[in-house]
């Protein structure tokens, strides 16, 4: 890991833990075992580090998400000519919210917003469109997919969504808070939810 990596990574971790403003270059520099003008040599400031890690949080995900053939963008993630069957789908969003509750990167990141959410309106903006709206979008288009294709039972697909995600992002905090990485509740969940509402014959 070179210093600019080592920055990047103690400086998310420094922020996950006591948050962004408590937070000083010193410390991160500290953190890193360099001086802190140093620092400069690779960041302009504390706010160019955070738009960094913002940035690799883009990359991170959209690297997943392709590899598991959904495609996304900075503003959010997009379907493009799904021909899954409801089976694929619900592997795949096992394999999303597994990644986000076991990758080092998005654990931390998570608990950076979910820390700086209360101290900072735009941060609290991003937390929701990262963490809920564009999850829940993305899981209205493919439920609406499934529902047009008579796969499943026709509701509205921003609601189930809601019923969708809501104990995935509950399963979050929970192991988010005791570092308990169990997926058995969440596998249990996605089968629940696909007995329930898929078009049985």
């Amino acid at each position: 890991m070179n210093t600019k990596e080592k920055i990047i990574y103690e400086s998310l971790r420094l922020f996950s833990t006591k948050g962004f403003n408590a937070i000083s270059v010193r410390d991160i520099a500290k953190a890193v075992g360099i001086k802190a003008s140093s620092l400069y040599n690779h960041f302009k400031n504390k706010q160019d580090i955070f738009d960094t890690i913002i940035r690799r949080y883009s990359d991170s995900i959209n690297n997943f998400l392709l590899s598991i053939k959904i495609e996304s963008d900075i503003d959010g993630i997009t379907l493009n000519n799904l021909k899954w069957t409801d089976d694929q789908i619900f592997a795949k969003s096992l394999d999303l919210f597994r990644f986000c509750l076991q990758d080092e990167y998005m654990i931390k990141f998570r608990k950076l917003l979910t820390i700086e959410q209360f101290n900072n309106s735009k941060m609290a903006d991003l937390y929701n469109k990262l963490f809920i709206d564009d999850i829940l979008n993305f899981q209205s288009k493919i439920f609406e997919s499934l529902m047009n294709s008579n796969i499943l039972i026709k509701k509205d697909p921003y609601t189930l969504a809601l019923q969708f995600y809501s104990p995935v992002f509950l399963l979050f905090y929970k192991c988010d808070s005791i570092k308990h990485k169990e997926l058995t509740l969440l596998k249990k969940h996605i089968a629940d939810f696909k007995d329930m509402y898929t078009l049985k014959g």
